[in-house]
């Protein structure tokens, strides 16, 4: 009776176990939809998974479906007004290349944002796209065979083309050489599109769809421009040295929170960002220096906040050696100034310590008067704090432009 009982139940956990698994399978031939092929010359559309199911269409050789989901050997699909199930035997899976366009793309294990990393691919990689679940693709990445998920926001069906700057003045011509017509005159930190390269010469494309060619050694690839490049920032003040007060903010605070806000962005852009501080600690003029000259800064920005009188407006940045700072200082300047609009008080020559005694290239930054009311609080704004943020970046993308 025991032995009746103990196989009676091993055979209600195989049944149970089964179950689960049919489930399971079904779940994962459901998981996500895509394109298909019909291969014969006319299929029958039935009301369910089965041969015993009402036929409610036909469908003929080479139509496109949507295959909703598969069921033992089914698959439910639709094709314009036509919905129902047919035998998944007489469609073809359709594939279709995507490019991507986010600057890094992971490829994650699910179609979830949660999900497991398996890699992540550049900008212009093209991949394999199998199907969809809500705002995810199924792909494969031929060049690293590599399968998994992606954000579907970050593919393209068009292939994107490279990305250049132009690093000096030149002119645009009609063709690959100097005895072409001019197009027109070009200027530095313009943007185009890379569509050819012949004879040291190469074919771009501006935003405004004008096309022609420029001389190769003055474009480069803008990914390369801040990549490496060692950036010291120095929040000013700190700790017992308040800075200038103003009436709700002292400047040792919002030197601090735009430094912290433009380290990432500066990050992102390739560049190793070095703080001399992250906190509200005070630090000498001599420690600031030594920390820039210890990791042989490409720049040095110390940041501050301006005070005079209850009227006074505007930015300016200062610079020591004109023959090494004074383009820097100028660049970010103009970059702020672009950025913000604020009143112009130009770049400027500054006896200061943290320039004087700077072995590395170096600026300060007086990004308005906190002892203006009206002004401190403009300034205090995540409105304000964010354009100058991009400013800044802009001007040290330009100054390192040809360099």
């Amino acid at each position: 009776m025991k032995v009746a009982s103990l196989v009676k139940s091993v055979v209600c956990l195989l049944v149970l176990f089964s179950f689960v698994l049919s489930l399971d399978h079904n779940k994962a031939e459901a998981a996500y939809s895509f394109q298909a092929k019909v291969t014969a010359s006319s299929l029958n559309v039935r009301s369910g998974p089965g041969t015993t199911y009402a036929v409610i269409g036909k469908l003929t050789t080479g139509k496109i479906v949507t295959v909703l989901q598969q069921k033992n050997g089914w698959s439910s699909i639709t094709a314009g007004t036509v919905k129902g199930w047919v035998s998944s035997q007489y469609l073809s899976p359709v594939t279709w290349t995507g490019y991507v366009t986010a600057d890094s793309l992971n490829v994650r294990k699910a179609a979830s944002a949660t999900a497991t990393i398996l890699g992540a691919i550049p900008r212009g990689t093209a991949v394999t796209v199998h199907g969809t679940d809500g705002g995810w693709l199924k792909v494969t990445v031929p060049s690293k065979s590599l399968s998994g998920w992606v954000s579907s926001s970050y593919i393209s069906k068009t292939a994107a083309y490279p990305k250049l700057v132009l690093k000096s003045a030149t002119t645009m011509r009609k063709g690959p050489g100097t005895s072409y017509a001019i197009i027109s005159s070009e200027s530095p930190g313009t943007y185009y599109d890379k569509l050819a390269v012949k004879n040291g010469w190469t074919q771009v494309k501006k935003s405004n769809g004008t096309t022609g060619w420029i001389v190769s050694t003055l474009l480069r690839d803008p990914a390369t421009v801040l990549k490496g490049k060692v950036i010291v920032l120095d929040a000013g003040h700190g700790g017992y040295d308040s800075g200038a007060v103003g009436a709700i903010y002292y400047e040792k605070m919002l030197t601090l929170k735009t430094v912290l806000q433009l380290g990432p962005k500066l990050q992102k852009s390739g560049a190793k960002v070095v703080y001399t501080r992250t906190t509200d600690t005070y630090l000498t003029l001599a420690k600031r220096v030594s920390i820039s000259n210890l990791n042989l800064a490409h720049a040095f920005l110390s940041i501050h906040y301006n005070a005079f009188s209850k009227t006074s407006t505007g930015i300016e940045t200062y610079y020591y050696y004109y023959s090494r700072e004074r383009s820097l200082a100028s660049s970010i300047q103009n970059g702020i100034i672009k950025q913000t609009g604020m009143r112009n008080l130009g770049a400027k020559y500054g006896n200061y310590h943290v320039l004087r005694e700077n072995k590395r290239p170096s600026a300060l930054l007086e990004l308005g008067f906190i002892s203006n009311p009206y002004e401190e609080k403009t300034i205090a704004s995540s409105t304000f704090q964010t354009k100058a943020v991009q400013g800044i970046h802009d001007g040290l993308f330009n100054y390192f432009l040809n360099r």
